[in-house]
């Protein structure tokens, strides 16, 4: 691209919120949701709570995705699903109903701080939580808890020209139960994710990439071209599994694009990491990078 036009680009760009695409919406301004949703009280049980509210960029092709699989994960495996935008979701007697939460391509300001709060209670009190892609962007440094404490590092960006690529995933951690069957590494096309920091603190990185195999830079819009972490995929993790409390949380960039949640090798840590989520094992199996 022309340096012309692309400094035009990074002046449109500039105008928006950037978290987790090229260009990203700015959040609309509104009220939190105050008024729970109805669920049906005969819901099977265990079930699933996938969350897909957005107030800054909305991954329509990922969301979609996403609720396909656990729509078809949770039929196969007779148990409940609700899937909803409404944040008044997060209440103390609703969270009870689930065994799991899905933060679908969650961005932005999305919980207010009482649901905030009632979240980290059920997380922390044996709660577990799988985050996928947009989850883990930039825009959720209003709640420094679920920031800091769940996700860890800070998204810096994603390459742009071209924004999707074919990468080599790595297998960082092949012990881990939710590693268990994966291979030790494979090829596959997605919008790659680059943060701050390969440093995830106590959680054990799962996937990592091979930043020789796809090219980190943003050639389109900002003032950040070099998206490269280095290090080799350790110093790239995309993935990475952690306990807090009596609760548990996986984080996956991976999913941007509806195809991701159709390849196998996905859909098998997906699963892995459901069936990690949900063990209630004293002896908390997987939750140090030493096990």
């Amino acid at each position: 691209m022309m340096k012309s036009a692309k400094a035009l680009l990074a002046l449109f760009s500039a105008a928006l919120v950037t978290t987790g695409c090229a260009a990203q919406q700015a959040a609309p301004e509104f009220n939190h949701e105050t008024q729970p949703p109805e669920i049906n009280e005969f819901m099977a049980q265990p079930a699933v709570l996938v969350f897909s509210k957005t107030r800054s960029w909305r991954h329509n092709e990922g969301i979609a995705g996403a609720d396909r699989f656990f729509a078809e994960f949770t039929t196969d495996n007779e148990m409940g699903l609700f899937t909803t935008v409404n944040s008044a979701v997060f209440n103390a007697d609703q969270l009870a109903r689930f065994d799991l939460v899905v933060f679908n391509n969650m961005t932005g300001d999305a919980l207010s701080p009482e649901q905030q709060r009632a979240f980290q209670t059920w997380l922390e009190n044996g709660g577990a939580l799988l985050a996928l892609h947009g989850s883990g962007d930039a825009s959720h440094t209003d709640w420094d808890w679920y920031d800091d404490q769940v996700i860890g590092p800070e998204f810096v960006g994603h390459p742009a020209g071209p924004q999707f690529q074919d990468a080599r995933v790595v297998n960082l951690a092949s012990e881990h139960p939710i590693m268990q069957g994966i291979p030790a590494e494979w090829f596959h096309n997605d919008e790659w994710y680059s943060f701050d920091s390969a440093d995830v603190g106590d959680a054990v990185p799962l996937l990592g990439l091979d930043e020789s195999t796809y090219s980190p830079e943003n050639l389109l819009y900002g003032d950040r071209e070099d998206l490269r972490m280095g290090g080799g995929p350790e110093g790239h993790p995309i993935a990475w599994a952690r306990c807090l409390g009596e609760g548990r949380a996986v984080y996956s960039a991976i999913g941007h694009k509806h195809t991701s949640y159709d390849a196998p090798i996905y859909r098998r840590v997906l699963t892995n990491a459901i069936k990690w989520l949900r063990m209630r094992d004293a002896a908390k199996r997987g939750c140090q990078p030493t096990n």
